[in-house]
């Protein structure tokens, strides 16, 4: 049998099957974030003529995720229906072990590795990137800086953080505020039972009505209590608030060239989904063996738990790395060695017997 012939006929099915599973995915993905969507035109945080821009912005972002876990179970789901078929079967006869069967897709497992190596680096970022600009200019123009109902938010630094209880877009107000903005020598903590927007000379403000503002010193009793019938603030302007990108909005190499811990551990989660690709496709290797007495689909579902074990694990290290719990030169490798070293031994024991039986009719031949 051609060595050849046989090992395009496996990437064959892996690509077709792999293909099938990422439309799938992609589709359920696109549908949620078109929803998501939506309900932020509905809010008035996004005028309606970006839908679709901002929908092909964050849809890259989410490739990053699919491809990864398509390849992994179109290689899974592939594999293990030549066992199911007997196709494997025929191949160890002629001399090939799960091994061979891995060389033969190596290839194709080094292309998508280099397809998700430049869209987690290059393409994922710039996104991104222009994803934050277009929205915050377009918060700017319709809304009080893109502020969303019932949920705590950033304001005027990484330290401010905003709420309002209620969005008004006919009346482009928001209602029932509390904010708490940190400033080099206090922190104001206010409260307003509703507020605007407005322009004056180029610079934006924020007048709050029928509220309280408390400043003060943390650590002190250098503190100040007082009720206002409206209180205007200066907000900072949207240049340099795009400007100050954060770390997912970033270059690579802007990343690479950084001392700050969550920029490092960005860059290392941004390399994951190359890497996860390798791993699991190893992983889907090994698992792929099957035989009747099984259930049709057991190791689908254990590689589907393997793949929710890892990204857990995956999540939790970059916490740490941002934590600083764990040094970054540790980074997330050891996740990685984890899986793979577990896949390679499942392999290893898969081809043991077959190439015993090999031994033994290579003896029996002589």
């Amino acid at each position: 049998m051609n060595v050849n012939i046989l090992a395009n006929y496996l990437r064959k099915q892996c690509i077709q099957t792999s293909l099938v599973v990422l439309m799938l995915l992609f589709l359920l993905m696109v549908g949620t974030l078109f929803t998501s969507t939506l309900r932020a035109i509905a809010r008035g945080v996004l005028p309606p003529e970006l839908l679709f821009t901002e929908l092909s912005l964050r849809s890259v972002d989410v490739l990053s995720i699919l491809v990864p876990l398509s390849f992994f179970l179109g290689v899974l789901v592939s594999l293990s229906g030549f066992y199911r078929n007997q196709e494997a079967v025929i191949m160890h006869s002629v001399g090939w072990s799960t091994k061979s069967m891995l060389k033969a897709l190596m290839p194709l497992a080094v292309v998508v590795f280099v397809v998700m190596l430049f869209l987690s680096l290059v393409v994922s970022p710039e996104a991104a990137k222009i994803s934050k600009e277009l929205t915050s200019k377009a918060n700017d123009e319709i809304s009080l800086m893109g502020l969303s109902e019932g949920k705590f938010q950033k304001f005027f630094s990484s330290d401010g953080v905003i709420f309002v209880e209620k969005v008004n877009v006919e009346q482009q107000r928001v209602e029932h505020i509390f904010a708490n903005i940190s400033h080099d020598d206090r922190i104001d903590t206010i409260t307003a039972e509703y507020g605007y927007q407005y322009e004056e000379n180029g610079q934006k403000y924020v007048a709050l009505f029928n509220g309280f503002r408390n400043e003060g010193q943390p650590g002190t009793q250098k503190y100040t209590l007082m009720k206002f019938k409206r209180n205007d603030i200066m907000l900072p302007s949207l240049d340099e608030k795009i400007a100050e990108l954060d770390e997912k909005s970033k270059t690579s190499m802007e990343l690479w060239g950084s001392v700050d811990v969550k920029e490092q551990a960005q860059l290392h989660w941004r390399i994951m989904p190359s890497l996860t690709v390798m791993v699991l496709f190893v992983l889907a290797v090994s698992l792929s063996k099957t035989s009747h007495r099984e259930a049709k689909f057991i190791n689908l579902v254990i590689g589907v738990l393997a793949y929710a074990f890892m990204v857990n694990l995956l999540t939790i290290g970059q916490s740490l790395l941002e934590q600083e719990k764990v040094p970054m030169a540790f980074g997330l490798w050891w996740v990685y060695l984890v899986f793979l070293v577990y896949g390679l031994w499942r392999i290893k024991k898969t081809d043991g017997p077959v190439l015993k039986l090999q031994a033994v009719k290579t003896g029996q031949a002589q």
